[in-house]
C-alpha cells in the first residue's frame, strides 16, 4: 500500500514542465551561435598555437643563451685557471726563488742585489716574449706590498705600493687572481687583471710576492664571439667597478647600465630576461656572475631578431584559420541536424518523468556514441529512481509503525499511574510490536550503585524477578555500561561483544541493545531489548527505542511523584482525624489514649508511645500513655503505666 505522503512528495512545489516550449531550442541555439562556435575555437586554437610557439621559442632561446653563457663562463674559468697555473710554476722556479730572497732580505752586498735584478729581468723578459698574455711582473715585500722589482717599462713603480693592503694580505695567503678592474697606477687605459702568488721558504715563510699584470686582449677574444646569435648578438664583460672589457677608459667614459648588468652584480647568479640594453634597444639577454674575475658576463640579442620566426608563424596561422573557419561551418550545420533529433526525444520523455509520470521511460536510441550512452544511463537512473521510490515508501511505512508504537507507549504512560502496571504494559508492547525475543526494564536503587530488574517479559522475566536479578552500575554488562556511561550501547553479535552478560535463562539471544532511562541529568535505569537475530537493530529502531526509553523515564518519575502525593494526602488526612479526636477529648489521659490509638491504627504500628515533657507536677512525674492497636480497640487505664523521670 502506498503511503500518501511519499506518493506526493515529488509533486510538492514543482511546476510542470512543458516540453513544447523547448522543442527546437537547441538547434536554434546552434544555428544562431554558429559564427561564435566556428570562430571562437579557431581563434582560441590559433592563440594557443601562437602562445605555444612563443613559449617554445622562448624556451629555446633560454636554453641557447644559458648554454652559451655557461660555455663562455667555462672558457673564462679555464683561462683563469691557466693563469693561476702559470704564476704557480713561476714562484716555484729555483732561479726566481733565489733572486727574490736576495732582493727582499736585508743585505749590504750591492753586487749581489744587482746580479739578482739582472737575472730576474732576463728571466721575465724572456717569459713576456713567450707569453703575450702578460704585460708586466713585479716583486713586492709581503708585509707592506712595496715593489722591489719591476719589468722593463715599469721601473718607476719601484718603492711604490700600487696595490691595496687587502690584495697584499690575500696574495700572502696563496695564489690569487685579482678582480677585473681599472687600475690607474698601471698607466693603462683598459681594464686589467692582476695575479699574485707568495714565494715561500721553510725557514722564513713568505719572503716575497710575485705579481703579474695580464693583458685583457685574450680575455676579450674569448668573450666577444657570439656563436649561434644573429647579426645583432653580442657578448661582453662588465667589471665590478662598472666598466666594459675592451673599451678604452677615459675620464669621460660612461659606465654602461641595464637590468642584466644590475641583476648579475646584485644577485650574483645566472639568468635570462628581456630588457633595454645600455643603448636603449630591447634585447633578450643572459647574464652570469664570474666569481674569479668578480665581473658580469652579458650575452644579448635584439628582441626583433630573436623572435623573427614567431612573426612568420603568426601570419601562417591567420591564413590557416580563415580556411578552417569556412570548413567548420559546414561541419556544424551537419552536426546540428544529426544530434538534435535524438536529444529532442530524450527531452520529451524526461519532461514527462519530471512531471511525475514514473511510467515514462527514455527512448531506446541505438547509437554507439555519447548520446547512446546517455540514453542507457538515463534508463538506469529511471529504474534506480523507481526502486528508491518504492524503498522510501517502505521505510516511511516502517517509520510510521515505529512512531505508532511510540505513541501507544506514550498514551499508556499518561493513562497508567501505577509504575508496575506501566512497565509491564510497556515491555509487552515493545516485545510484541517489534517482534523481539525479550524486553526488560531496570531501575536504579536509592544508592545509584545497583540496577534492579523491575519488569521483564514472559516466564523468563518472572523467574528473574523472583530471584531479585540485579546488575551493578559499571559492571561487565550492557546494563552496567549504559547506566555508568548514560549512553545507549548496541551488541550486534553478542558473542563478539566483550561486555555482554550471558544469561542462562536467555540462551537464544544473538543481539542486544540497552538504552538509558534519562531524565535531564539524572539516570533512572535502563531499557534492555534482546533478539534472536544478529544485527537486529536498525538505526530507525535504535532511534525509536531511545525515544521509548525517555518516555519510560518520564512515566517512572511521574509514578513516583504520584505515589508521593498519595502518601502526603494520607498523612494530611491522618492529621485532620487526630485533630478532631483531640478536640473531642476533655482530659489529658483521654487525649493520650485517643492519639496513640489513632496513630497505631492509621500507621499500622505494633506499639505507640507518647511521652510528656516537662513534668506535669512539682514532683517530676511524667505521664506515659501506651497503646497496642492490634484489634483496633483503645487500651484501658489499667494498661497504662506511669514512670518517674530522674
Amino acid at each position: 500500500m502506498r503511503n500518501p505522503w511519499t506518493s506526493n512528495i515529488f509533486k510538492l512545489q514543482l511546476k510542470p514542465l512543458d516540453p513544447k516550449r523547448a522543442r527546437g531550442g537547441l538547434a536554434r541555439y546552434w544555428l544562431l551561435g554558429m559564427w561564435p562556435l566556428v570562430l571562437g575555437p579557431l581563434i582560441v586554437l590559433a592563440l594557443l598555437l601562437y602562445r605555444q610557439a612563443q613559449a617554445d621559442l622562448t624556451s629555446q632561446l633560454t636554453t641557447h643563451f644559458i648554454s652559451l653563457a655557461n660555455l663562455k663562463g667555462n672558457q673564462i674559468e679555464e683561462w683563469a685557471t691557466a693563469r693561476l697555473t702559470d704564476i704557480t710554476n713561476l714562484v716555484q722556479a729555483p732561479d726566481i726563488f733565489e733572486s727574490a730572497q736576495v732582493l727582499t732580505l736585508d743585505t749590504s752586498n750591492n753586487a749581489e742585489v744587482a746580479a739578482a735584478r739582472l737575472a730576474l729581468s732576463d728571466r721575465f723578459n724572456n717569459y713576456l716574449t713567450a707569453n703575450p698574455d702578460y704585460q708586466a711582473f713585479f716583486l713586492a715585500r709581503p708585509d707592506s706590498g712595496e715593489i722591489v722589482f719591476a719589468t722593463a717599462g715599469y721601473e718607476h713603480l719601484l718603492g711604490a705600493i700600487p696595490s691595496e693592503q687587502s690584495f697584499v694580505q690575500t696574495a700572502s695567503a696563496g695564489v690569487f687572481l685579482a678582480p677585473l678592474q681599472y687600475n690607474a697606477n698601471l698607466d693603462s687605459k683598459n681594464l686589467t687583471v692582476m695575479i699574485a702568488a707568495p714565494i715561500l721558504t721553510q725557514s722564513n715563510g713568505v719572503v716575497a710576492l710575485l705579481m703579474g699584470v695580464i693583458k685583457p686582449d685574450h680575455l676579450v677574444t674569448i668573450t666577444a664571439p657570439s656563436l649561434g646569435l644573429g647579426a645583432s648578438g653580442r657578448s661582453y664583460l662588465i667589471s665590478n667597478d662598472g666598466y666594459e672589457l675592451g673599451t678604452p677608459i677615459t675620464p669621460q667614459t660612461t659606465k654602461p647600465e641595464s637590468f642584466g648588468i644590475q641583476h648579475a652584480m646584485v644577485n650574483h647568479d645566472l639568468g635570462i630576461a628581456f630588457y633595454p640594453d645600455p643603448t636603449g634597444r630591447q634585447v633578450v639577454g643572459a647574464y652570469q656572475w664570474l666569481p674569479h674575475l668578480n665581473a658580469a658576463l652579458l650575452i644579448e640579442e635584439s628582441l626583433e631578431e630573436a623572435y623573427a620566426p614567431l612573426n612568420r608563424l603568426g601570419l601562417t596561422l591567420a591564413i590557416v584559420g580563415v580556411s578552417a573557419a569556412l570548413l567548420s561551418l559546414l561541419v556544424i550545420l551537419f552536426f546540428a541536424y544529426h544530434q538534435t533529433r535524438p536529444l529532442q526525444e530524450l527531452t520529451d520523455n524526461l519532461s514527462r518523468l519530471a512531471n511525475g509520470d514514473l511510467t515514462s521511460s527514455p527512448p531506446r536510441i541505438e547509437r554507439q556514441d555519447e548520446i547512446g550512452l546517455l540514453a542507457q544511463a538515463l534508463q538506469r537512473m529511471v529504474n534506480e529512481f523507481r526502486e528508491l521510490y518504492t524503498d522510501l515508501e517502505k521505510k516511511v511505512e516502517g517509520r510510521t509503525q515505529h512512531l505508532a508504537i511510540a505513541a501507544e507507549v506514550g498514551r499508556a504512560a499518561t493513562s497508567i499511574l501505577s509504575t508496575e502496571k506501566l512497565l509491564a504494559r510497556t515491555v509487552e508492547l515493545i516485545r510484541d510490536r517489534f517482534g523481539y525475543y525479550h524486553a526488560s526494564v531496570f531501575l536504579l536503587d536509592e544508592t545509584g550503585e545497583q540496577a534492579f530488574l523491575r519488569e521483564s517479559t514472559g516466564d523468563t522475566g518472572a523467574k528473574l524477578k523472583a530471584r531479585g536479578h540485579r546488575l551493578a552500575v559499571g559492571s561487565n554488562s550492557l546494563i552496567g555500561w549504559v547506566t555508568a556511561n548514560r549512553r545507549p550501547r548496541i551488541a550486534s553479535e553478542v558473542s563478539e561483544d566483550p561486555i555482554h552478560f550471558k544469561n542462562e535463562l536467555l540462551p537464544d539471544t544473538r543481539s542486544e541493545a540497552a538504552f538509558p532511562l534519562r531524565l535531564g541529568n539524572r539516570i533512572l535505569g535502563a531499557l534492555d531489548v534482546q533478539s534472536r537475530e544478529p544485527n537486529a537493530f536498525t538505526p530507525t529502531d535504535i532511534e525509536v527505542l531511545q525515544i521509548l526509553a525517555d518516555q519510560i523515564a518520564v512515566a517512572v518519575e511521574n509514578g513516583r511523584l504520584f505515589g508521593r502525593q498519595q502518601r502526603i494526602a494520607k498523612l494530611e488526612q491522618l492529621i485532620a482525624n487526630l485533630t478532631t479526636t483531640i478536640h473531642r477529648s476533655h482530659t489529658v489521659e483521654a487525649i493520650l489514649e485517643n492519639t496513640v490509638t489513632e496513630l497505631g491504627r492509621e500507621l499500622g504500628a505494633r506499639k505507640v508511645v507518647v511521652r510528656l515533657h516537662p513534668p506535669l507536677d512539682g514532683e517530676g512525674l511524667q505521664q506515659l500513655a501506651e497503646a497496642v492497636p492490634g484489634n483496633g480497640k483503645e487500651t484501658t487505664k489499667d494498661e497504662q503505666r506511669k514512670t518517674v523521670d530522674g
